[in-house]
């Protein structure tokens, strides 16, 4: 991160090396855009300072609860849930370490049946006229038809997977070792760890570049909030850890508001009834989008779902602030690029201040992105130094490139919002 400021202050002093005053205070004032991701770099830089990677993972014991791989799905993309169910049952028997379900909560469409049968595969195929009593959608809908119709006991514990989120070894022994903790201190928080997006890459290497913001941003703010307890950054849909009487306790129809980041909102909820977060060690995998329309339309739903959450979740203001404030902070990316664009073809004076912290800001968002991509190449196995040189070249030269996509997902947001729940290809 030191370097990446001393980068940019080097660069700038290459390009405007006698920078003359802006010419409108309109114009220097704007410049405060550039700092909207200021606070949010904070957390993510003390997030990653306080990571460490486990050295006792390979200690994880068996444990006696009952875990369940919930698997929500379309039923639509059967080759990616298919893949998703196998590789359950694959890595359970390199890491056997609890009696385990897969348990698949589909869609009613043709072919279910044809999907892997085992004793420890259970679906639960949702009725075509089921509906919650607050007209809950999408994903919200199929969770709550499953904690009504699931036989999933109360004191087993959940690992929510999407359908293309696949487990490793290391991520059962952190889930073995975080049920193993919370069982034996009564606290039964929540867990979510790293998710890694590399098992596509020789397909879409671009677009996993994109996405290893993702896993940096694991490391960071999503780190820091799990290490205070409280999820002001919201949660993922995928690698959730829960037991399942805690889960009940929140459900899942919240209604279509609710039903666009079901995650958040749940996760909202929750942390108003006093439940609270932890970090899980270990590592999940998951595959990037397969086009740029895909990766913007997915931001976008984000976006509109977080804005939501932020309105609409039946909770007090004091657990909305944070959320709010950091989706607000988010709607500034697309002006800040714009503002870029025009200082760098006029190159007038920054103030100092501002200057400094939208360096801070830049080289945060560097360091997601090369922190993603160390642990996904690490994790994918490529270990020549040539190689790994030129993907980190290319990584922090595709930066800008990768800022501007992020930042088209909020502007689409803004000017053409839709009231639907896009599913990307994957």
């Amino acid at each position: 991160m030191v370097l990446s400021i001393l980068f940019l202050y080097s660069l700038q002093d290459f390009l405007w090396p006698a920078s003359r005053p802006a010419p409108s205070l309109l114009e220097s004032s704007a410049s405060i855009v550039w700092i909207s991701a200021f606070l949010p770099g904070i957390c993510g830089l003390i997030g990653m300072l306080a990571y460490r990677h486990p050295g006792h993972l390979n200690e994880a014991g068996p444990i006696g609860q009952l875990v369940v791989f919930r698997i929500v799905s379309r039923g639509t993309n059967s080759g990616a849930l298919e893949s998703t169910i196998l590789r359950c049952v694959h890595e359970m028997r390199r890491t056997p370490l609890f009696k385990y379900w897969v348990e698949v909560v589909i869609e009613d469409v043709p072919g279910v049946e044809k999907h892997p049968q085992s004793e420890v595969i259970r679906y639960l195929v949702i009725p075509r006229n089921y509906s919650t009593p607050k007209a809950s959608l999408y994903k919200a809908r199929a969770l709550q038809y499953a904690l009504e119709a699931s036989e999933v006991p109360d004191n087993a514990w959940l690992v929510h997977l999407d359908e293309e989120t696949q487990p490793t070894s290391s991520g059962i022994r952190g889930i073995s070792q975080t049920i193993s903790e919370e069982e034996e201190s009564g606290r039964l928080r929540v867990g979510q760890g790293v998710i890694l997006y590399h098992r596509d890459w020789k397909r879409h290497p671009i677009l996993t570049l994109a996405d290893n913001i993702r896993t940096g941003d694991d490391f960071a703010r999503f780190h820091f909030q799990h290490r205070i307890g409280l999820t002001i950054f919201g949660l993922h849909g995928s690698f959730i850890v829960v037991r399942n009487d805690v889960e009940k306790s929140v459900g899942f129809d919240f209604g279509p508001e609710g039903s666009i980041t079901e995650d958040a909102f749940w996760a909202l909820k929750l942390m108003e009834a006093g439940g609270r977060a932890r970090w899980v060690d270990g590592y999940l995998e998951e595959q990037s989008t397969q086009s740029v329309g895909d990766f913007i339309r997915q931001r976008r739903r984000w976006y509109q779902g977080l804005i939501k959450v932020a309105i609409y979740a039946p909770v007090k203001l004091r657990w909305r602030a944070a959320l709010g404030a950091n989706t607000l902070l988010w709607t500034f990316s697309p002006f800040a690029i714009i503002y870029t664009v025009i200082h760098f073809l006029s190159g007038f004076e920054i103030v100092p201040w501002v200057r400094a912290l939208a360096n801070f800001s830049v080289a945060s968002f560097i360091t997601l992105y090369v922190i993603g991509l160390a642990v996904n190449l690490n994790e994918h196995g490529i270990t020549n130094r040539v190689t790994r040189a030129g993907w980190f070249v290319l990584q922090i030269v595709l930066v800008p490139v990768f800022s501007l996509i992020e930042a088209a997902g909020v502007m689409m947001a803004l000017m053409k919002p839709v009231a639907g729940f896009h599913v990307v290809e994957k």
